[in-house]
């Protein structure tokens, strides 16, 4: 969501309602999701989304409103699932009459707590020096967790049990329905206060200190202080997300610190759009649906989110969210109908340029797992089949790059004669 210049008082009701409406749209949305796709596994899938956007929602408080960008953000979000699973085991041994719909609230301080401590050493720096060393932190956090099995359950994790908490107004959390309900509550709450955060002057001074730390640092406020209050802030609402996590899957394991899920975090941010203050959770639920929906049905899921993320971060730098505001912009000026022919061509080159990317894809995958068995290939007819095959892949991809990249410079000259573009705007 970008900043709305107000021109006159009479403007002021105006944004207001627009922002408003936004917040209930988004209500309604979470309230009808479960009824649109009530199955076990829609369920699950949203659920996953939701704490994936929360993580999202508070990485972006770091990398868009501050301009750091953190490599150990996935620490925070272990640190804080955790706290929810020793907090939930607590709550079943002795019987507190505590609902796990509090467990987020753990989370939230153990998260706070830890960003305090590792933020003290790491906001010192921005730039390259940040990231170099959250990246070292995250690694040191990953191997202190391995190597105390004690506490943190090392390779087998800690279980648990969210059905073992108090019943508040008759929800124990024994359904999907139940727990995606928690998520979808807290998503709310989350968002609500997330958007707050960048509203309020500390928000304004992140961004400050984003764009010119010197002239912030000029006028009297001290941009370490500055990144320290986002970085305890941002590492509370990820210690939500990771307690949420534990009350979804019911375990914790120290892969929870990995690398791997503070890059996913960071390629669902930057898929999603930095800029905008919905773009993490928008590139969160693509990125998760990708994710899983992919590993169901190809082994060279991984490749296809990686080519994916490039497409966006080389194409459209503002992410998602940056594309779809530049589109409604271009609808409402009226100038969309100038781009329906290059888009046609563009379309038509990217579904035969994807069809042969991906049949190349996968048909090395499955001469590679047949190498590995063991199995010869078949002579005469079938080699004959799959030759013709793999000159159809290359042919198909080749002729759909070719329109691809004709199509394109057509849509890019029209585009920027309509003031069309992507481009991450600060």
């Amino acid at each position: 969501m970008d900043d709305v210049i107000v021109s006159s008082p009479a403007a002021m009701p105006v944004s207001w309602r627009r922002r408003a409406g936004a917040w209930v749209a988004f209500a309604v949305f979470l309230c009808l999701a479960p009824w649109c796709f009530p199955s076990d596994t829609a369920l699950t899938l949203m659920t996953q989304m939701g704490t994936a956007a929360i993580l999202a929602l508070s990485f972006n408080l770091l990398l868009g409103s501050t301009g750091l960008l953190s490599f150990c953000h996935a620490t925070y979000a272990g640190i804080g699932a955790y706290a929810g699973v020793w907090c939930m085991n607590r709550i079943g041994a002795q019987g507190l009459p505590v609902s796990m719909a509090l467990v987020p609230l753990a989370g939230a301080v153990a998260g706070a707590v830890a960003g305090a401590t590792l933020g003290y050493v790491t906001t010192r720096r921005a730039g390259m020096t940040f990231a170099m060393i959250t990246l070292g932190v995250a690694e040191l956090v990953w191997v202190m967790a391995a190597m105390l099995p004690e506490w943190f359950g090392g390779e087998r994790g800690i279980p648990t049990d969210r059905t073992l908490g108090a019943a508040w107004f008759g929800v124990t959390f024994s359904t999907q329905r139940e727990v995606y309900g928690l998520v979808a509550v807290w998503l709310f709450v989350c968002s609500a206060l997330m958007y707050g955060v960048t509203r309020t002057p500390l928000g304004f001074l992140a961004r400050a200190v984003r764009d010119n730390a010197v002239r912030v640092a000029f006028l009297g406020q001290a941009p370490a202080a500055v990144r320290y209050r986002m970085q305890i802030i941002a590492a509370a609402f990820a210690g939500v997300a990771g307690a949420l996590g534990a009350v979804n899957f019911e375990l914790v394991s120290a892969d929870t610190f990995s690398l791997e899920r503070s890059g996913i975090v960071l390629v669902f941010t930057v898929l999603g759009g930095t800029a905008y203050f919905a773009g993490p959770m928008l590139g969160a639920v693509v990125g998760v649906f990708a994710t899983v929906v992919l590993a169901t049905m190809t082994r060279a899921w991984q490749l296809y989110l990686g080519l994916g993320f490039l497409a966006v971060v080389v194409f459209a730098p503002g992410g998602i969210a940056g594309w779809v505001a530049a589109h409604v912009r271009a609808w409402r000026g009226g100038m969309m109908g100038m781009l329906w022919k290059p888009y046609t061509a563009a379309c038509i080159g990217l579904a035969l340029f994807g069809a042969g990317l991906v049949a190349i894809v996968e048909m090395t995958y499955g001469a590679r797992l047949a190498s590995d068995s063991g199995l010869a290939m078949a002579q005469g007819a079938s080699a004959s089949a799959e030759a013709w095959r793999w000159a159809a892949a290359v042919v198909g991809a080749m002729a759909g790059l070719a329109i691809l990249t004709f199509a394109g410079r057509r849509l890019q000259r029209k585009a920027a004669s309509v003031g069309l573009t992507t481009e991450d705007r600060r």
